[in-house]
């Protein structure tokens, strides 16, 4: 007969407030284990601040306002490597910049910077959803690190913040392939709007040293462009393991 290993429940708490060899849950995720996962005195789960750091533990005890975690194991992982940025163009509907978000943080990636395209249609604010949606992301397919997010007024703005190979996702300029285009270090990937990017973007783009890069014949929707081109350079650098 085969015995079902017990699922290992991952919770999310800020830097450094881990201090003890027990240690309370924060309340979202204390109401989030006690009442939707419904977790159990004894069973394993495991502890990350976004930074890299992970602790192995179990449940101690738990209260009617109250989980105590006892850590058995602490853990490091350096920030991976390549670094891979996103810049986005702001996207109209919520949903679609939660699928960024999620998929994106899914994917490995390092920072997400969302610019106002020129023909975005709503203007790109910091908002708290957003490491909300990445925690999330991080609790589910267990990575350790949350991206860092930003905001630019222009796609010059969000270039001028990015590092490493830039490739840009367009139909409208001879591309390369995704695998020729420059070595394996850090890149940044930049996608358009719902309504693509204007020539003159374009122009500026591939003026500051972007490399277009052609996803096909199907018009995609940004958000899944986006997803499209992390999985094809995340691949190439080696991030999703060697077939």
């Amino acid at each position: 007969m085969l015995c079902r290993m017990p699922h290992l429940h991952r919770f999310h708490i800020e830097p450094g407030s881990l201090n003890a060899a027990e240690t309370a849950l924060p309340p979202d995720e204390m109401h989030h284990a006690l009442h939707v996962a419904r977790v159990r005195p004894g069973e394993p789960l495991a502890l990350f601040d976004g930074c890299g750091h992970e602790w192995l533990g179990r449940v101690a005890r738990t209260g009617k306002h109250e989980l105590i975690a006892a850590i058995e194991e602490e853990r490091f992982t350096p920030r991976p490597a390549p670094e891979i940025t996103l810049l986005q163009a702001w996207l109209l509907r919520d949903k679609a910049i939660e699928f960024v978000i999620t998929h994106g943080v899914e994917l490995g990636l390092s920072k997400l910077c969302f610019f106002r395209a020129a023909r975005s249609e709503r203007e790109p604010r910091g908002n708290d959803k957003w490491r909300r949606y990445a925690i999330e992301a991080c609790k589910q397919c267990g990575r350790v690190w949350l991206p860092d997010f930003s905001v630019a007024d222009s796609l010059e703005e969000a270039l001028a913040q990015s590092s490493g190979e830039r490739l840009i996702a367009t139909r409208d300029r001879a591309p390369v392939a995704p695998g020729a285009a420059g070595g394996g270090g850090d890149v940044s990937v930049v996608v358009g709007p719902e309504g693509d990017f204007t020539e003159a973007e374009l122009d500026a783009a591939l003026g500051l040293g972007a490399k277009p890069v052609s996803l096909g014949e199907a018009t995609f929707r940004s958000e899944v462009a986006a997803m499209l081109l992390l999985t094809l350079v995340s691949s190439r650098r080696g991030r999703l393991g060697t077939a």
